[in-house]
């Protein structure tokens, strides 16, 4: 029986951590904090290939997608899953109708229709200017409870038997001839493992230096701010040009923009009543209706680990035998895939085709 460590316990290393345990493997999760509350937590969890390109990314999250209806169904069971599809809006028409024809080409379901349409079946509450306007509406996509997806993986994972060090810091990976031999635990100590598996997020690069290795990253902040009402008065993802929201369970909206985003600089913290969290929910009251009483309840700024190229990285390390990654921009959307795929990596030994393209061995 093979001993794996998954370092991070964000969706990605909790679906693997379940998907290694249903494989037999003896699985030691290890995450320096709580499961879902690291990058996974700090995301707009929308699960989409809407503008996931070049084609081979956009096959890729297409899967990941359906991997999260799979798994439902495969559980019986998915209360992390919030379907209703994603209403876009936006200034530029032309591109959303060619991104439409082009997403429907590829087999995704999209389709155009006027805001006096969607203001009738879709979503009430927005304040269309023009009832003419032309939106965008892809019904298939869906938001993530990140939090509740990853605890549940967790928790199956320990059913089958995995080993959970939660708030634990990974002191090292060990090497014996080059290949993975064991990982240090602070407080623990030295664990002998098969394999390592690097799920960390936007900490990944850092582990990836423990086993002499380079993992370029980019990373860049999203801003995310919370605010309770009662009703709430969007029931799907829905992108307006000054603001993107989505529920974000009962008596919740969830509140994101780009261009907040690029003002937050090198920040990693904010508070409650600083101005960006302010201007977002002021761009959110003029949009939609039903917002006037609502106050803000949290914020956060999330760190995105996205590789320097901008694609996933995922599966072996050809150089390093038994060091895997699983590092990617697209968390909420693949998680659930690429814990299957690299679970049957890591059990059968063969790379599975579908992450050929996003190896790490182009990173040298």
């Amino acid at each position: 029986m093979q001993t794996v460590a998954v370092i991070g316990a964000g969706i990605v290393g909790a679906s693997l951590a379940f998907r290694l345990a249903q494989s037999g493997a003896n699985v030691i999760l290890i995450d320096r904090g709580d499961p879902g509350r690291g990058t996974s937590g700090s995301s707009f969890a929308w699960a989409n290939a809407n503008l996931k390109l070049p084609r081979d990314y956009f096959e890729l999250n297409f899967a990941g997608m359906r991997a999260h209806r799979a798994l439902r169904d495969e559980l019986g069971a998915a209360p992390w899953l919030h379907e209703g599809g994603n209403l876009v809006w936006q200034d530029d028409e032309s591109e959303l109708k060619e991104r439409v024809a082009r997403l429907t080409s590829w087999g995704y379901v999209a389709e155009m229709r006027s805001a006096a349409q969607a203001h009738e079946t879709l979503e009430p509450h927005v304040r269309f200017a023009d009832p003419n306007t032309q939106l965008a509406y892809f019904p298939e996509e869906c938001w993530i409870d990140a939090p509740l997806l990853a605890s549940s993986m967790v928790e199956r994972a320990r059913t089958l038997g995995a080993t959970t060090h939660f708030s634990t810091t990974l002191e090292s990976v060990e090497l014996e001839n080059g290949r993975v031999a064991a990982v240090t635990l602070g407080q623990i100590g030295r664990l002998p493992v098969d394999a390592v598996v690097n799920a960390a997020g936007a900490g990944a690069d850092k582990v990836a230096a423990l086993v002499g290795r380079t993992l370029p990253l980019a990373p860049t902040t999203g801003l995310l701010v919370r605010v309770a009402v009662s009703p709430t008065p969007v029931g799907r993802v829905v992108h307006t040009p000054d603001v993107h929201l989505r529920p974000d369970g009962d008596g919740f909206v969830l509140l994101h923009h780009d261009d907040t985003d690029h003002q937050l600089g090198e920040r990693r913290q904010i508070t409650l009543d600083d101005p960006l969290v302010t201007e977002l929910l002021m761009r959110a009251q003029r949009v939609i209706d039903g917002l006037d009483d609502a106050r803000v309840v949290g914020a956060r700024i999330g760190v995105r680990p996205y590789p320097q190229d901008g694609r996933s990285c995922a599966g072996p390390v050809s150089a390093i035998p038994g060091y895997y990654e699983a590092v990617t921009h697209s968390g909420v959307t693949l998680g659930p895939l690429l814990g299957r795929l690299l679970a049957q990596t890591i059990v059968t030994g063969h790379n599975e085709p579908l992450l050929v393209s996003f190896s790490p061995d182009r990173f040298g």
